[in-house]
């Protein structure tokens, strides 16, 4: 059968490409707090949209890439719901308010769960689903439920919680969440968004359940391996 080909112009957008394939989710839950407003916010839209022009360079990640953004502060949205990664729309995120972590995390958990569930309806084996926060700071409302909600199912192997701290990011706050955080010098996100198209090119090359070789963190990213965890 002919694979149907989709117009972007025309506001058509597949729910998923070559559904027979497995696919790989990834959810962007990114700050856009007071604290992030001015060279970081700017720096992260431009490298949102040169990430999504990289990865679609290569077909074999754009085609089992699906990607999701939700934004917070106080508050959160999705501004982007799960699309194949050729179909995300522009970035244009603007700062503002205060920063909360519980409703946009617990949201991010729900899409990847969801989204697995789908993947395996259409007929396609997931690849275990990515969550990368971004953030410059740390959260005023309490994390704890939310907390054992990521590690329950990181334990349970149905995601990937990365952490990316901006600047003079809580640091313990971030470590309750996840062992995988990244420091990030500056508000240049060029390194840490070359460093996830690597990691999905890598997963694109393995088979579900295999662990794919991670490319190692250059430019202004580093690991952060303080031992800060009150």
């Amino acid at each position: 059968m002919k694979q149907k080909r989709f117009d972007v112009l025309k506001g058509e957008t597949p729910t998923i490409i070559n559904a027979s394939e497995s696919h790989m989710a990834l959810v962007f839950v990114l700050d856009i707090s007071h604290s992030m407003r001015g060279a970081a916010i700017k720096q992260l839209n431009e490298g949102l949209n040169r990430f999504k022009d990289e990865v679609c360079r290569d077909k074999q990640t754009k085609d089992i890439l699906d990607v999701a953004i939700i934004e917070f502060n106080d508050e959160y949205k999705v501004v982007q719901p799960f699309v194949p990664i050729e179909f995300m729309n522009p970035v244009k995120l603007e700062a503002s308010g205060p920063t909360k972590f519980t409703g946009p995390i617990r949201e991010a958990l729900k899409m990847v769960d969801e989204r697995s569930r789908f993947y395996r309806r259409s007929g396609s084996e997931p690849y275990k689903p990515w969550i990368l926060l971004v953030t410059d700071g740390g959260p005023l409302d309490d994390i704890t439920e939310v907390t054992k909600e990521v590690w329950d199912m990181q334990e349970d192997g149905k995601v990937r919680f990365i952490a990316l701290g901006v600047g003079g990011y809580h640091a313990a706050s971030l470590k309750k969440l996840t062992d995988i955080v990244f420091r990030m010098e500056g508000t240049d996100f060029t390194s840490f968004f070359d460093w996830v198209g690597k990691s999905m090119r890598s997963v694109s090359t393995t088979a579900p359940g295999e662990k794919p070789p991670l490319p190692t963190l250059e430019g202004n990213i580093t690991r952060d391996v303080s031992d800060i965890f009150w």
